[in-house]
Parts: structure tokens; sequence; C-alpha cells
């Protein structure tokens, strides 16, 4: 490697954790194509074996084993949020560069000394924040950009779910819950279009469904399920946020109201975008104005992006600068909460 990109034909890859995340990254990679995963571990020697196997790789059951590789570029993190943080300090002590899975990591002195690490190290972190890869949502950004809509006073973000397949994205002190699950994405989206916020309130968060099926099996969890947040950013937006994993059908929109007009627009390839204009500006006509956007991989979009930071095709994403203002964000969330609920579902 010269300085922080790499030189070779082809960018070598390990990644940590062989669950349901790393086979999706692991198809990702073998279409993008630019690279070569190298390496998988797990602590389930089996799932390791047969993930290996499958995309003709070598399987380990500690990622100690593959930092120990001079051969490999970069690692994947695709584990429980809880061991991100160790997991990235030591990859960067080894000279890799780093793609993880959001969130970065649950608490924000983590995320502080990561970010030291990576300004001591000058290798690159890039986090799973894949909405902003989506050209819905990047048509939000240029019609804020452009003025299209006028000057935003409010704006709604909405996503939901019907929550994880493991136990710990539904255990508090593992990083679990509709906070790390689901809210980072639209709060990154949300710092995205607007930038800095000012204030956070939580309105209301609440575990409402404390027993659940998860592996197969009824549960009990303790991580909140359901949050309701107001935002307001420095340009004086107020942004109302709910992120929730008791959907039974995943949902997305976002929603964003200006002096001109209104964007609305979804992850969802079936929900059509729409810029409506009090006043024509640029391409777009007085009233209603539609766009359609087929279905789109963003892991393979996010995935791609990495890579090509790595071969400095393309600018690098500030994406731990970014995580540590949304984890500033979630502190503040879980230090102000307005009301709490009492379900007993």
């Amino acid at each position: 490697m010269i300085g922080r990109h790499v030189v070779r034909m082809a960018i070598r890859i390990g990644i940590v954790g062989c669950g349901k995340i790393a086979t999706r990254h692991l198809e990702a990679y073998k279409r993008i194509g630019k690279c070569e995963v190298v390496a998988v571990c797990d602590v389930d020697r089996d799932r390791a074996k047969i993930i290996a196997d499958k995309f003709n790789s070598v399987a380990f059951t500690s990622f100690e084993r593959i930092l120990e590789r001079k051969d490999i570029d970069a690692i994947d993190v695709c584990v429980p949020t809880d061991v991100h943080h160790s997991i990235i300090l030591r990859a960067l002590d080894c000279g890799k560069h780093v793609f993880c899975e959001k969130p970065l990591t649950h608490r924000l002195e983590y995320a502080l000394e990561i970010e030291e690490k990576r300004k001591e190290t000058g290798n690159i972190i890039q986090v799973g924040f894949l909405y902003r890869f989506h050209p819905s949502f990047q048509k939000l950004q240029e019609i804020l950009k452009n003025n299209i809509i006028g000057k935003p006073y409010f704006a709604l973000f909405r996503i939901g779910g019907r929550g994880g397949h493991k136990l710990w994205k539904h255990k508090r002190n593992r990083g679990g819950g509709a906070i790390f699950e689901m809210m980072v994405h639209m709060l990154d989206l949300a710092y995205v279009c607007f930038g800095d916020f000012v204030e956070a309130n939580n309105l209301y968060s609440e575990t409402i469904l404390k027993r659940r099926i998860v592996e197969g099996r009824e549960m009990s969890v303790d991580a909140e399920d359901f949050i309701l947040a107001r935002l307001k950013s420095k340009s004086d937006v107020q942004v109302f946020c709910e992120a929730d994993i008791i959907t039974p059908s995943y949902m997305n929109l976002v929603e964003v109201h200006g002096d001109n007009g209104s964007y609305f627009g979804s992850i969802l390839h079936f929900l059509p975008s729409v810029i409506y204009c009090v006043e024509p500006r640029g391409l777009y006509n007085e009233g209603i104005n539609i766009l359609e956007y087929p279905f789109v991989d963003l892991i393979e979009k996010e995935l791609e992006y990495f890579l090509d930071t790595l071969y400095g095709k393309v600018n690098h994403l500030n994406s731990v600068e970014e995580s540590i203002k949304i984890l500033e964000i979630i502190q503040d969330l879980n230090s102000k909460k307005t009301f709490e609920g009492t379900s007993n579902l």
C-alpha cells in the first residue's frame, strides 16, 4: 500500500463474522468484482467452514488469524455491535482498512477511541450507512442544494421493521434495540441533509413487545423497540424521527417541507418519490412531479464505494466523525426522555 490507498490489482478482503449480513456482503463482493475475499472467520467453526467453502475462501475461528495475514488489505466487520470497538482497534493496529456494519459502536467513548486510532494510522474506515446511496435520497440532497422546495423548515423520517433474527439485536447491553438497529440510518440521513443538530429530545420510547419470537423461540427482550425523537438543526429545521422493530413488514419514508414545496421519498421501490412545487423551479413544474426508481441493492452500492475509496477513485466518507455526531445525538436522546410508556404486551 502507498499512503492510504491500495495499489494491488485486486483488493484482498477478510470477513469477520459469518452471519446473515456477511453472506449478503460476500454475494455483493462477488457481483462487484474489484476484490477477492480470501478469508472469513466466526466463533462457530462449522458456520465459518460452510461460508468459506461456498465462497472459495479460507476459514478461521479467530479474527486475529485474519489480521496476521499480510496479504489482506481490509476487513469487513459483520459481528454484534458490542464487539466492533475491539476488532476495529486491532485491525487499525495491524494496518488494515475497515468496513464496519452500522453502527460503528454503541458507546460514544469507544467511537472517540476509534477516531484517535484512525488519525494515528491514516487508514480508511467506512460505516454501513447505506441509505445515503439510494437514488431517492441522493435526489433529496440535490433538491435541497438547488433550493427547489425553498428553505426547509420541517421533516419526518420513518423507518420500521420486524426486528433482527438474533437475540443480541433485542438486548440493550449488547447495542440492540430500535435506536441502534434502525434509527441510526435516519439520523445519518438527517445529518447528511441538514448538518449539525443543536437539540435532540426523546419524545417517547418503549419496549412494546417484551416477549417476541427470535430464532424460532419466544424470548424476553429489554431493548426499546419503538422511539419517537424530535431534533432541531442549526439551520432551524424541525425533524421528527420515528424508528421501530415491531412493524411486521419493512417500512421507510422521508418527508421534507420547505417554503416552496415538499419532497417525499422512500427506499421502497414500489413507492414513488414526489416533488411538489408551489412555484416551478429548475426542471420541476408547479404542482406534483413524480419520480420512479427501481429496486437498488444498497449493500452492493456501499461496498463498491468502499472499494473505490481504497483505490483512490472517490472521496472518503467521514464515517467515524459522522458516527460520533450520531452517538452524541443518541446520548442526548437517552438522557432527555420526555415520556416513557408502560406497555405490558
